[in-house]
């Protein structure tokens, strides 16, 4: 490629993914080289499989924060381990913006927003919308 090109494909990384691995890079440069090829090839194509689709920076520093050092099985208030106080409000605030995105009342709807993995999330998709016995494919 031209390098200006490069500069477009490097510009579009750091919109895309900030860089923000630096403690990696120092421990790890070889894991670290890895992820910059795998988001290098992500922005280079476009994945039309759901799961695998952009996910924005604010996310993924979520996703890559302390809340993930927490063991939190159970629902908020009622979990089987102490020390969630903070993930109870973060679970809780996660339900009531679910609820505003849809724009229903919290007196009369709840939600659960606790699926991590594509199985569980599919499993509550396909009870919902599955009879008995029907058949998937896939």
């Amino acid at each position: 490629r031209n390098p200006r090109a490069r500069l477009r494909i490097k510009a579009k990384m750091e919109s895309v993914f900030p860089e923000s691995l630096k403690a990696l890079k120092d421990a790890d440069p070889e894991i670290y080289e890895l992820v910059q090829k795998e988001k290098l090839r992500q922005i280079r194509g476009i994945e039309l499989i759901a799961s695998e689709n952009f996910t924005s920076a604010p996310v993924m520093e979520a996703l890559g924060s302390c809340l993930t050092n927490k063991y939190s099985e159970g629902l908020p208030g009622a979990r089987y381990y102490g020390g969630n106080e903070n993930i109870d409000k973060v679970e809780i605030l996660c339900q009531d913006r679910a609820l505003a995105a849809y724009r229903l009342d919290k007196s009369k709807w709840g939600v659960n927003v606790q699926p991590y993995s594509g199985s569980p999330a599919n499993m509550a998709v396909y009870t919902a919308l599955l009879n008995p016995h029907d058949r998937i494919m896939g």
